[in-house]
């Protein structure tokens, strides 16, 4: 098992926060399959450096792929307008 220094956890960490869609963003980039493989890539190096699971890592990368060969879609959410 290889230990990673405390500073490569931390920048995993930093990129996966950077990287993942918040409830904010989340209707109207769900459907954008690079930001969406991007989420998935820096959980599997959350999963593999910090958790040391290569199972989860290996399944995040496995859907990363799916959504960069547009095998998974999802149509973005109607703009939704306050009737105020």
């Amino acid at each position: 098992m290889k230990s990673w220094p405390n500073n490569t956890q931390r920048i995993v960490k930093e990129l996966n926060e950077n990287l993942k869609i918040d409830h904010n963003n989340w209707h109207k980039l769900k459907s954008n399959k690079n930001i969406r493989a991007a989420e998935l890539i820096s959980s599997a190096l959350c999963q593999l450096i910090i958790g040391n699971n290569t199972k989860d890592s290996i399944a995040y990368l496995e859907e990363s792929i799916k959504w960069l060969k547009g095998i998974n879609v999802d149509t973005p959410c109607p703009d939704r307008k306050s009737p105020l």
